[in-house]
């Protein structure tokens, strides 16, 4: 289950929307930073290091890749 929730109120101004933590499962993957243009993704994990900085369209766009990043690769016989 991805969960992505408000990340410290007192952390943001009244009038930009709140920085939010994704969830994947148990693992905090990151926070998403709103700014111009949409979020940015900081890791709080090695796995979603790849995705650290990356800037997002929107929240979902950022849980969605980290869901993508946590699945378990694939090896090809």
């Amino acid at each position: 289950m991805t969960r992505v929730q408000p990340f410290a109120d007192i952390l943001t101004a009244e009038d930009s929307p709140p920085t939010r933590v994704i969830e994947i499962g148990d693992l905090t993957a990151g926070i998403a930073v709103p700014e111009r243009g949409g979020v940015r993704f900081f890791s709080s994990e090695r796995r979603f290091d790849g995705l650290d900085g990356t800037l997002f369209r929107n929240v979902e766009q950022a849980a969605r890749a980290a869901r993508d990043k946590s699945r378990p690769t694939r090896l090809r016989a």
